[in-house]
C-alpha cells in the first residue's frame, strides 16, 4: 500500500484521533459531576453489594422500601466491574472517554465504509454536535444507544449475528431500546427468516422488562405516560444557545442526508428513519419532560447522514468544474463542525486549570470529608438520613443505605407511598457545610466541605 493510499485511510478518522489527544491533554474527568452519574454510581455501589439483587432492585436509596430500578442494569454492571477492578475514578474516567470516542469512531467507520472518505471525517466532527452535550461527557447508558443503533443498522444487512448481539447489548442497556431495536429487523424484511428468528431471540429479553415495568407501574412515580406532553421542559442547553443552533444546522444537513438515502440506498433509508422517528416521538412521553432527549438520541445517526449530505454536496459541486463554490460550501462545512467541536469541549468538566496533579485530590471532591465522617462514624451497615439531593451522592460515596431518595420536584422517579424517616445520623448541608444532627435534631457534627 502506497504512502498516499496510507493517508487516505487515515483521513476519516483525523477527529476521533484529535479528539483523543485532546482528551488526555488535561484530566477533564476525574470528577462526577452530579445529577444522572451520582445515581448510576449509585446503583454501581448496590451492585457491588450484592450483585444478583442490586441487579433488578435499588435499594440503597428509598429505604426500606427500595424502588424497581429504572434502567436495564448492564451498564450499571460493567460500571461496578471496573470499579471493583480498579476503583471508582478510573471506572468513571475510562466510561467517559470511551463513550465519547466510540461515538466519534462509529460516525467516522460507518460513514467511511458506507459514503466515503470526506463523509466520514465531517461524521466524525458533527457527532459531536449535540443538543444536550453534557449528556455525552457524562457515564450514563443513553449515551450508548445511538451508538449500538447505529451498529444494528451497519450489521443487519450484513451480518445477521453481529447485528443480534448489539440489539440484544442494547435491549439491556436502556429502556428506550425497548421501542426501537426490534422494529428495525421488521422494517428491514418482516417477511425474512432470519429477522424472524432474531426478534423470537430478543422476545425473552423484552418481554421480561416489559412484564417488569408494566408489573411495578404502581410503585414508580412517572406523572402517566402523557407527563412529558403536559410538562415539556428544556434542560439546558435551550433552543437559542449556540449548542442547539449548530445542532440544528447538523440536523438539517441530515435531513438532506436522508432524501438522498432515498433514492441511493432504500433499505437504509427506512432504518434510520424508523430509529430516528422512534426516538424523537417516544421522548415526548417521558424523560420527566425533556424531549431534546429524543435529539439527543438522534444525533449520531443525523450526524452520519450530515457527513453523507457533505459528500455528495462536494462531489456534486467539484463536477460541475466550479472550484470557488466548491472550495466555499467544504469551507462552511468546516466552519459548522469546528463550531460544533469548540461548544462540545466547552461542555468538559471544569478543573479549575489543574493539569494531572489533580489526581491528588479525592474522586468525590467537596463532598470527601463528609465521606471519611460518615465511613468513620458509622458500621456499613447502618442506615442515614440525607436531604434528597444529598442521598444518592452518600449511597455510593459510603455504601450506605439512604432513608431518602426523592428527586428535588418531588414528582418524578419517586416510589409510591414512600415517606423518609430520620435516623441516628441525618444530614443537611448549608453554607459549605455538613451538618450532622441526632435522631433528636441536636448537632453532633459540623463538617467544612473541601475546596478543590
Amino acid at each position: 500500500m502506497q504512502v498516499k493510499d496510507k493517508i487516505q485511510l487515515l483521513i476519516p478518522f483525523t477527529p476521533l484521533i484529535a479528539v483523543f489527544i485532546v482528551l488526555i491533554l488535561r484530566p477533564y474527568f476525574l470528577f462526577p459531576v452530579g445529577g444522572d452519574t451520582d445515581f448510576h454510581l449509585a446503583r454501581a455501589q448496590e451492585i457491588l453489594q450484592n450483585p444478583f439483587w442490586g441487579l433488578f432492585w435499588d435499594n440503597i436509596t428509598y429505604y426500606p422500601m427500595g424502588r424497581p430500578v429504572w434502567h436495564q442494569p448492564l451498564f450499571n454492571a460493567v460500571y461496578a466491574g471496573l470499579w471493583y477492578l480498579a476503583g471508582v475514578r478510573f471506572a468513571h474516567s475510562f466510561l467517559c472517554v470511551f463513550q465519547v470516542l466510540l461515538t466519534v469512531g462509529i460516525a467516522s467507520w460507518f460513514a467511511n465504509r458506507e459514503y466515503g472518505i470526506f463523509a466520514g471525517y465531517f461524521a466524525g466532527l458533527f457527532s459531536l454536535a449535540m443538543p444536550a452535550p453534557s449528556t455525552l461527557t457524562a457515564a450514563i447508558p443513553a449515551a450508548y444507544i445511538p451508538i449500538l443503533a447505529v451498529l444494528t443498522i451497519y450489521y443487519i444487512p450484513h451480518d445477521k449475528k453481529k447485528a443480534f448481539i448489539v440489539s440484544l447489548v442494547g435491549l439491556w442497556t436502556h429502556m428506550v431500546a425497548l421501542f426501537c431495536f426490534i422494529p428495525l429487523y421488521l422494517v428491514d424484511n418482516y417477511r425474512d427468516k432470519t429477522n424472524l428468528k432474531i426478534i423470537a431471540l430478543l422476545l425473552p429479553s423484552w418481554l421480561f422488562w416489559a412484564v417488569y415495568w408494566v408489573y411495578f407501574k404502581d410503585r414508580l412515580v412517572t406523572g402517566g405516560i402523557f407527563y412529558t406532553l403536559t410538562h415539556l421542559k428544556l434542560v439546558p442547553p435551550h433552543p437559542g444557545s449556540y449548542a442547539f443552533l449548530i445542532f440544528l444546522a447538523v440536523f438539517v444537513l441530515g435531513i438532506i442526508g436522508l432524501y438522498l438515502l432515498y433514492n441511493s440506498n432504500y433499505r437504509q433509508f427506512k432504518l434510520f428513519t424508523t430509529y430516528i422517528v422512534i426516538v424523537i416521538f417516544f421522548s415526548f412521553f417521558g424523560f420527566n419532560g425533556d424531549f431534546l432527549r429524543g435529539f439527543q438520541f438522534a444525533a449520531l445517526p443525523m450526524a452520519i447522514l450530515a457527513g453523507f449530505a457533505v459528500e455528495r454536496g462536494y462531489k456534486n459541486l467539484s463536477g460541475n468544474r466550479n472550484r470557488l463554490v466548491s472550495s466555499l460550501f467544504l469551507l462552511l462545512m468546516v466552519f459548522i463542525s469546528m463550531m460544533g467541536v469548540v461548544i462540545f469541549f466547552s461542555y468538559l468538566p471544569n478543573q479549575h486549570g489543574k493539569g494531572w496533579d489533580a489526581l491528588e485530590t479525592p474522586f468525590e471532591g467537596e463532598y470527601a470529608p463528609l465521606k471519611d465522617y460518615i465511613e468513620n462514624s458509622t458500621s456499613a451497615h447502618q442506615v442515614v438520613w440525607t436531604e434528597r439531593e444529598l442521598s444518592e451522592k452518600v449511597a455510593w460515596m459510603t455504601g450506605r443505605s439512604v432513608s431518602n431518595g426523592l428527586y428535588p420536584d418531588n414528582t418524578y422517579g419517586g416510589t409510591r407511598g414512600f415517606v423518609d424517616q430520620h435516623q441516628n445520623i441525618n444530614i443537611y448541608k448549608s453554607d459549605g457545610y455538613a451538618i450532622v444532627n441526632d435522631l433528636n435534631n441536636n448537632t453532633i457534627a459540623q463538617i467544612k466541605l473541601g475546596t478543590y
